[in-house]
């Protein structure tokens, strides 16, 4: 089989796009096109090279990569979800608030994924300014050619918005001050559409005027229709990401381990660290996934 023929194939099985494997193999998608058609006068020796190590690349991972489930419906997701909705159908406003590695920002995405007219951008350190928050909503609701100026976005963004019935989430959220919250507490009532605030306590807290509800954070924080609080997971949550995986809850010594390691603040990513490397020793060994092999995971993992 010639190497088009396979990577043609692997098109095919796996859903790439030409676009996406001359980006990983450091050409154009226009020189990989020509390469297919026959018609590339480039140098085609070190592009078939690059192609060749693309391939072996994906047989490697196909041999011996455990990936974690894409998602897991745990009941706090589905809270999370419910909480989404009413913010949605509403056009109100709330937040999700909580220990880290619990599963907010994974049910937010699974939410983007699954439902029309859903959005989501993260704020960081280097985006949470008025200017640049805007201007991430800008780009994710595909305006391209988004201005720089906050007062111009702010009137675009209440425009593309108004009419959609939509939810925005904002992952993060506890980088953003209050200056910021404001402006998407306006925005929010003047296109009518649901806006989520997503992060640790401390967004819950700003919110409030910290442990003071403060006369300027009154407006703010009348607003917030729907506030959830996701401090740890509990044993339903670890039993659906015990069953995605493949385990047995019957196991006794397992699920007890499994228990004490992921309904502590933060732990359900550390568990699903863990599966997976666990996964990658149990493929190897031909094997299913054992307490001992996850134990090991988490030893080595610290």
């Amino acid at each position: 089989m010639t190497l088009t023929i396979q990577v043609k194939q692997l098109i095919k099985d796996k859903g790439f796009t030409q676009t996406q494997i001359a980006k990983e193999c450091g050409f154009s998608g226009g020189a990989l096109s020509s390469y297919f058609k026959g018609t590339y006068k480039g140098d085609n020796e070190k592009l078939e090279t690059a192609l060749q190590k693309w391939l072996d690349g994906q047989t490697q991972k196909t041999a011996t990569f455990v990936s974690a489930p894409d998602f897991v419906d745990t009941p706090t997701a589905s809270k999370i979800f419910a909480d989404f909705d009413f913010v949605k159908m509403f056009g109100k406003m709330g937040v999700v608030y909580g220990a880290s590695g619990v599963g907010k920002t994974q049910a937010a995405r699974q939410y983007t994924r699954a439902n029309n007219n859903v959005w989501m951008i993260t704020a960081r350190p280097s985006i949470c300014t008025i200017n640049e928050v805007l201007y991430e909503m800008a780009l994710e609701l595909g305006i391209s050619d988004a201005p720089k100026r906050a007062g111009k976005l702010s009137r675009m963004l209440k425009i593309k918005l108004a009419g959609t019935r939509g939810l925005m989430i904002i992952d993060e959220a506890d980088h953003l001050p209050l200056k910021v919250l404001e402006e998407l507490r306006i925005l929010q009532e003047d296109s009518e559409v649901g806006f989520m605030l997503i992060g640790n306590d401390k967004v819950y807290t700003q919110m409030q005027g910290g442990f003071n509800q403060r006369h300027e954070f009154a407006r703010l924080w009348s607003r917030n229709a729907k506030r959830q609080s996701v401090q740890k997971n509990s044993k339903k949550d670890i039993d659906a990401v015990a069953t995605a995986w493949g385990l047995e809850l019957t196991d006794s010594k397992l699920m007890t381990a499994l228990y004490s390691i992921g309904q502590g603040a933060g732990s359900l990513r550390a568990l699903t660290n863990y599966l997976q490397l666990a996964g990658l020793t149990a493929r190897a060994r031909n094997e299913p996934i054992t307490l001992a092999l996850i134990l090991s995971a988490q030893q080595q993992m610290g």
